[in-house]
């Protein structure tokens, strides 16, 4: 090894195969450092300089050696450097610089460099600069808070990233401008540019930088965001495009996706009468015309035919496009409870005191009309038979008890007594539910129809056994009734009809009564939410006496003169509403698959249930739910 100062300030290397730590120790003698090696450090160099160096150019070469072998240098302290391997370095105490600047010299030591980004994303640019970055003593990462690139790497490689950084992190040129049009549609020509621009730019590398252009309808205005070049150009294109039509009248058809073409035509008429009032004064020939515009609703296509103006069918247009959207669901639930309570008690005794020698006149009794069946009429009966006694005692409820002495001389006497308690509760209970779109009317009856007579006619020679009678049916049953409407903020609106009626009692010669419990409201429900309508309807108390003067308020004895009842009926009618607002289809399939679920697993707790009679036939049940798509529902045949 030959190391020596060829100069007062120069230096000569000459070594062969040299073990690096003599190397090491020779460079920290000519530089004047105290080197610290790593016990990983090992090795030979050979190097060996042409010409004379400078200190600052000898310990260049001796940094560049030492990475060459894998080795890092770090600056410890004043004239301190620790030789380590270059997986280490980047976990050391290195120098941080920062600002935008390069370095002004190039060298091999290790730095981290703060480096800030002023117009691209350092999270889409790291991922570019990474395999330019040492693997072992260099690290890139990324900072998206401040947008900043933290480089650890050698001092010379930091400076080539900051070149490649400088030459990327331009701003950009392109630049968001908005043409308003005059006679053309926005979303038309829209259309037509971008059809344009992907048939130039299609198998070029630029594609990607094609211009973005967007119509807003309202406006009747296209936004483009394009560089200067394409920008102008484009607008060239637009304004042949925006060149007035040379007729006064076009046709255009409109194809509705949700909307219904007979009851959007007639608000397309009211509009454009409107528009024709506002433009009298205009400049526009054709506008001041009452029959400049021609709307009709095309059923088997359920599309907009309109004919005349172009201006004016351009407006209509973006009114169709506004009107015709996809209108929200509701899901109403509700839950219909009619609790009854009746309940009665009679009790009383009746006396009859007759002579049936001579005149058979009676002498002395009591009939209290508030025990149903009297006395006098099981006796008329006794005359007739046993048959007859049993018809009059058929509808005579709880205990009743007589005694008697019947003959036909002497005097004649019965005792009747009747007790009844009577307790009678129902429940009715009905769960429908109805699915309807946004501000349309839904109704569902759970019941049947009833013949109601309203009159009868004789023929002509007046035969009763000869006569027309005229039949009115009328709906009994649960009946609802509701119409939603969605508010801001995800409320509905429903304005409810919700009816229970049913089969009364015979009233007379005139037919049967119904039974009618009617709700009509209009509540705001948030969506989920559940409400109760109704309550105590009926609390009806009767209490009846009836007795002898006299005799029937004597203690003890007086009971046997006396006759009581008493009736007691209340109903509830309760009605609880829980609406759903169903925005896509996603939802809806999940609600259908909840209810299809329910009935399914009915059926099968009644498969479980049913009684092995005939094991080969088995009650038949709904498929598996198969997901959000169509779902073909046939029953699975009984399994034999």
């Amino acid at each position: 090894m030959l190391a020596c100062p060829a100069g007062a300030d120069d230096y000569s290397l000459d070594m062969r195969d040299t073990d690096i730590s003599e190397f090491i120790a020779s460079i920290g003698k000519l530089t004047g450092k105290t080197i610290v090696m790593d016990p990983r450090v090992k090795g030979k160099v050979s190097i060996s300089t042409p010409k004379s160096v400078t200190k600052e150019e000898l310990y260049e070469i001796f940094l560049v050696q030492l990475g060459v072998n894998g080795y890092s240098v770090i600056n410890v302290g004043k004239d301190i450097l620790k030789v380590i391997p270059q997986q280490g370095a980047k976990l050391e105490g290195i120098e941080v610089q920062g600002g935008s600047n390069s370095p002004t010299h190039t060298s091999e030591r290790i730095v981290t460099r703060v480096v800030q980004v002023q117009n691209v994303d350092v999270a889409a640019l790291v991922p570019i600069l990474r395999p330019l970055v040492d693997n072992q003593s260099g690290i890139i990462t990324p900072y998206p808070a401040s947008n900043v690139i933290l480089i650890t790497d050698r001092e010379a490689n930091v400076r080539r990233l900051l070149e490649v950084i400088e030459r990327v992190d331009k701003a950009d040129s392109d630049d968001t401008e908005i043409i308003w049009l005059e006679n053309a549609s926005a979303p038309e020509v829209s259309e037509t540019l971008t059809a344009l621009i992907r048939e130039q730019t299609k198998g070029s590398e630029g594609s990607r930088l094609m211009p973005i252009i967007k119509a807003d309808a309202r406006t009747n205005s296209l936004l483009i965001r394009a560089d200067e070049s394409n920008r102008e150009y484009l607008r060239q294109v637009i304004k042949e495009l925006d060149s007035e039509v040379q007729t006064d009248n076009n046709t255009r058809v409109h194809y509705l996706k949700y909307a219904k073409a007979e009851d959007l035509a007639e608000v397309l008429e009211k509009i454009s009468g409107t528009i024709i009032e506002e433009n009298k004064d205009s400049a526009e020939p054709v506008a001041t015309k009452q029959g400049a515009i021609h709307i009709k609703a095309h059923e088997a296509t359920n599309s907009i035919v309109m004919s005349g103006s172009p201006r004016i069918i351009r407006d209509l247009g973006q009114l169709i496009e506004q009107l015709d959207i996809r209108r929200a669901q509701v899901l109403v639930e509700a839950i219909i409870v009619e609790m009854g309570e009746d309940r009665a008690k009679e009790v009383g005794v009746q006396w009859l005191l007759a002579d049936r020698n001579g005149s058979g006149r009676a002498l002395a009794g009591t009939n209290f009309t508030n025990l149903g069946n009297s006395l006098n009429g099981i006796l008329d009966a006794t005359s007739d038979g046993e048959q007859s006694v049993a018809g009059a005692l058929r509808n005579v409820g709880g205990l009743t008890a007589g005694v008697g002495r019947l003959s036909g001389s002497g005097l004649n006497f019965a005792v009747l007594l009747k007790a009844l308690q009577d307790d009678l509760k129902s429940n009715i209970l009905s769960t429908p539910s109805l699915l309807t779109l946004d501000n349309q009317a839904a109704s569902i009856l759970v019941g049947q129809e009833i013949p109601v007579s309203t009159g009868s006619t004789l023929s002509n020679d007046n035969d009763a056994n000869n006569q027309f009678r005229t039949i009115e049916r009328k709906d009994v049953g649960v009946k609802l009734l509701i119409t939603p409407q969605i508010n801001e903020g995800g409320a509905v609106q429903l304005q409810i009809e919700q009816e229970v009626s049913s089969v009364g009692d015979q009233v007379g010669d005139d037919g049967v009564s119904f039974n009618k419990r009617q709700i009509k409201t209009a509540v705001l429900v948030d969506n989920g939410a559940t409400i109760v309508l109704g309550g105590l309807i009926d609390d009806d108390i009767r209490e009846v006496g009836s007795k002898v003067p006299g005799l029937g308020s004597l203690p003890v004895v007086g009971r046997l003169f006396r006759s009581d009842s008493s009736r007691i009926t209340r109903r509830n009618l309760m009605v609880f509403i829980r609406p759903t607002i169903i925005r896509d289809q996603e939802m809806l399939s999940s609600v259908s698959k909840a209810k299809y679920g329910f009935i399914r697993d009915r059926q099968l707790a009644d498969k479980d249930s049913a009684v092995e009679l005939f094991p080969e036939e088995r009650p038949a049940v709904l498929p598996e739910w198969t997901g959000l798509g169509p779902t073909s529902i046939n029953v699975l045949p009984p399994k034999k």
